[in-house]
């Protein structure tokens, strides 16, 4: 797998895959003195969402619409709803216990949807440009 020789959506879904993996070494619930990290709230049943951009990225293949952008948009519903249910209620207030980790994932899964758009743009332009007598 040559980097230089892929799209920069191609390269988008990887670093979004290299965000989600470092966020679980951050704090995804913090309580003050209670903090859990990614592993701990095992948040790597996320990654499951990043599987089928990655595996086509690594085959060199083009990301079909409804998988590709159906996946990435489920983990960042997925995320936003465990996010929304780490609230609790701390001496009366209704607090939010996401932390930093949580955050960075979300970043990661908007990254892959971004990925997933360039990746899918720039494979439709090289299509058109094969296609063509004239690029031969």
């Amino acid at each position: 797998m040559n980097i230089n020789a892929m799209n920069r959506g191609s390269k988008l879904i990887l670093l979004a895959l290299a965000m989600a993996v470092l966020s679980f070494f951050f704090t995804w619930v913090d309580v003050g003195i209670l903090s859990e990290n990614g592993f701990q709230q095992q948040g790597y049943m996320f990654l499951v969402f990043f599987v089928y951009p990655v595996f086509q990225v690594i085959r060199r293949r083009s990301i079909r619409l409804l998988t590709g952008y159906g996946s990435a948009i489920g983990g960042s519903i997925s995320i936003i709803a465990y996010m929304l249910s780490k609230s609790g209620i701390i001496l009366g207030e209704r607090v939010n216990l996401a932390s930093t980790g949580m955050y960075i994932f979300l970043i990661a899964t908007f990254l892959l949807i971004a990925g997933i758009y360039l990746s899918r743009k720039e494979d439709a332009t090289s299509s058109v440009t094969d296609a063509s007598p004239l690029s031969k």
